[in-house]
């Protein structure tokens, strides 16, 4: 039967294709010009300099590209488009990491995600819509001289749709696999000459669980069958149903040639979203609200050679957990991060060189609520707390003939602060620190076709308030076993945040105007200052610096277009992606002073994205998309409900023991495919095949992803 399944997939992608290069055969022909996106000025520099100008590893998902895929939310935008490390779960959560900085849910997380450069208000890139956006641009590598924090692996910025003078509008339907619908709308044009506005709403609904897939594409091991769980083959991923809405506003101002200004806000919700706990139900199944709000203000004043604005923000994301998934259930936690502040920065051009000077300064505020029953408060996890950032930094770009080059300086200051709780035990505590971070990047055209580059950056995460400042106590009491969990914690004032450095080589080499490209760099990342829990003597926990790791690797990316030997009258490109860890290690020191290396969890060895797209540039575009995710180590919970799942399956191998209870989870080969055509009437449709292999597979123990689904789409654009 398997086998049978298997021929019958292939006869599937055989008779896409078919489908859509018959339809290229058919076409007239046409000469259009595409779009260079070397050209693009990338944002996330805040220098506004051309993407061709930079050393740092950049990359750009296009709009064009967002279209080509299947785009529930930015998760699934990424995950088909680059080579980064995406852990999903089904409950509309998804983290990411890359370069080896683990995906893996953190307070705070080491890739920073921003939108139009400014805070998203979330690390969950699955609750991010993907209608509203322009395009997404991807730093990978350390930034944290421009924006601080978290960006110890990377930046991804998004940048949004900004209307314009021409009214336009857009409306479209979905409908898929597992009873799923989607609706998009959207509209923009001129208020009053000067005044520009924008407009738009998304919904997904999907109102089945959704079926496992049943087959491996690449082989796996019979204890890699195990940890899947030979039973979930063809099953449904129980209790996965959702709802999910997102509204954007905009409006840009001209007021002169000088003077300018734009406002944006959106409002992110979705009610009783189903949250299967894991494939077997041990976790219980239950439901979440999430609610974010977003507002962005720009000022700007903008002249031949300066460009000065003021940049006010504010976001909110609330989280509200159910104690089940019954109409009896109620909220039994509950929490609110709020993040506002302001970012002010002067843009001077001298000829060939850019320099800017800037101001951010920010607040990052948590608050929590627990509950026993419908209205009886309970002892929270952790106390409210807040960290307030104030920053300076400065950004100098020099491009000349062959070089480009540019470097940072950014000098922080945190001051920390935890709400006094009686039930906590938790008194008002206060903590401050600073910290200082370089980079500098260069690179040189050695032929015109072919340049090096190479950058060094320093980066880091803060902890969290209350792991720096602050005593206080978490109790919670069992009735099934009359027993009371208690733990003490107290913070420690000589903590400091983690940090890393990060060098990179690389080559990048263009040819036929562009048709072909290719990209090698080398990547080498000491991660130290790694936050760790500590048990005193008296009994309390406690955080310290203990761990240090290292992360070293190989990107590789290259395209090629085919549609330049036909003077680029239709596009078909082959494209790759590929990140290869050499190295991600822990070092852990032992009491005796000697150290010991173990594989970091959840980083997996090797990821890639690589297929083929098509474009007759006169409506029809087609896509297949493959996407590899290798081998993880992940921490074994479920050994008590795996089924046939004997101690002597962990992995135990660099430097793991059984008694780490290590589980190896086999890498994963997804297909996805996609096609459309837009008429001139502005109709279009499209369509679309994901997990195309019906691949059974998880990007975090127990939680089984979707197998093969389909969808279909027609929209209007006016």
């Amino acid at each position: 039967m398997k086998t049978k399944n298997f021929k019958l997939n292939h006869r599937l992608i055989f008779s896409l294709l078919t489908l859509a290069f018959f339809q290229f055969a058919q076409a007239e022909e046409a000469v259009v010009d595409s779009i260079n996106v070397e050209e693009v000025v990338v944002k996330v520099s805040r220098l506004n300099s051309k993407l061709k100008n930079i050393p740092q590893k950049i990359e750009v998902i296009t709009s064009d590209e967002i279209q080509s895929v299947p785009n529930a939310t930015l998760a699934e935008v990424i995950k088909r488009t680059t080579n980064l490390d995406i852990v999903q779960y089904p409950g509309l959560s998804a983290t990411v990491g890359m370069r080896g900085f683990s995906p893996s849910a953190h307070s705070r997380s080491y890739t920073l995600i921003l939108i139009n450069g400014k805070p998203s208000g979330t690390r969950n890139l699955a609750s991010i819509s993907a209608n509203n956006i322009e395009r997404v641009e991807i730093v990978k590598g350390p930034y944290s001289t421009l924006y601080g924090s978290d960006a110890m692996g990377g930046v991804i910025n998004i940048i949004t749709k900004t209307a314009t003078e021409d009214f336009s509008g857009n409306i479209s339907q979905e409908v898929g696999s597992f009873r799923y619908t989607g609706i998009e709308a959207s509209l923009a044009g001129k208020v009053v000459d000067g005044l520009n506005f924008d407009l738009g709403y998304s919904m997904k609904n999907q109102r089945d669980d959704y079926k496992i897939g049943d087959h491996n594409f690449l082989s796996a091991s019979e204890e890699q069958k195990i940890i899947l769980d030979e039973k979930s083959y063809g099953s449904r991923m129980e209790n996965s149903q959702y709802e999910f809405n997102a509204v954007n506003a905009g409006l840009n101002a001209t007021f002169n040639e000088v003077w300018s200004a734009d406002a944006r806000a959106s409002y992110t919700f979705a009610d009783d979203i189903e949250t299967p706990g894991n494939f077997w139900g041990t976790y219980g199944q239950s439901m979440k609200d999430l609610n974010r709000l977003n507002l962005y203000t720009v000022v700007e004043r903008s002249k031949a050679d300066n460009t000065l604005n003021f940049s006010p923000y504010y976001t909110s994301e609330k989280n509200s957990n159910y104690s089940d998934n019954t109409k009896e259930g109620f909220i039994s936690f509950k929490d609110n991060v709020k993040e506002y502040g302001f970012q002010l920065q002067d843009l001077q051009a001298f000829g060939n060189m850019k320099v800017i000077l800037g101001l951010d300064y920010g607040t990052y505020a948590y608050e929590s609520e627990r509950f026993s029953d419908a209205t009886t408060p309970a002892t929270p996890y952790k106390p409210n707390n807040k960290n307030v950032n104030t920053a300076v930094f400065t950004q100098l770009a020099y491009n000349i003939s062959r070089l480009d080059i540019n470097g940072g300086l950014r000098y922080d200051h945190y001051s920390y602060h935890i709400d006094a709780n009686d039930d906590l035990s938790a008194k008002a505590a206060d903590e401050d620190y600073n910290t200082l971070n370089t980079s500098l990047g260069l690179q040189y055209r050695i032929l015109d076709n072919l340049k090096f580059h190479t950058s060094f950056g320093t980066a880091f995460s803060v902890p969290d308030a209350y792991k720096v400042a602050g005593k206080y106590e978490v109790s919670e009491y069992f009735p099934d076993w009359d027993y009371w969990y208690v733990k003490s914690f107290v913070g420690n004032p000589d903590l400091k945040p983690e940090k890393s450095s990060t060098v990179d080589l690389g080559l990048k080499y263009a040819a036929l105007d562009q048709a072909l490209n290719v990209d090698v760099t080398y990547f080498n990342t000491t991660h130290k200052d790694k936050i760790a829990e500590e048990e005193l003597e008296s009994g309390e926990t406690t955080y310290t610096n203990a761990d240090k790791s290292k992360m070293e690797g190989l990107e590789l990316a290259s395209s090629f277009d085919f549609g330049v030997f036909a003077e680029r009258r239709f596009k078909l490109e082959l494209y790759s992606n590929w990140t290869f860890m050499f190295k991600s290690e822990l070092e852990l020191k032992n009491e005796d002073g000697t150290s010991e290396f173990k594989d970091m969890r959840y980083v997996r060895k090797s990821t890639g994205s690589f297929g083929i797209q098509f474009d007759n540039l006169k409506g029809l575009s087609s896509r297949l998309n493959a996407r590899y995710s290798g081998a993880r180590l992940e921490r074994d919970s479920f050994s008590g409900v795996r089924p046939d799942w004997s101690a002597d399956d962990y992995y135990t191998e660099k430097g793991y023991t059984l008694e780490d209870k290590m589980v190896e989870h086999a890498g994963s080969l997804i297909f996805d495919y996609s096609l459309a055509y837009r008429f001139k009437n502005g109709i279009s449709i499209g369509g679309s095949v994901n997990n195309l292999m019906d691949e059974n597979y998880t990007e975090k123990d127990g939680y089984n992803m979707p197998g093969r689904s389909f969808l279909a789409k027609i929209s209007y654009n006016f």
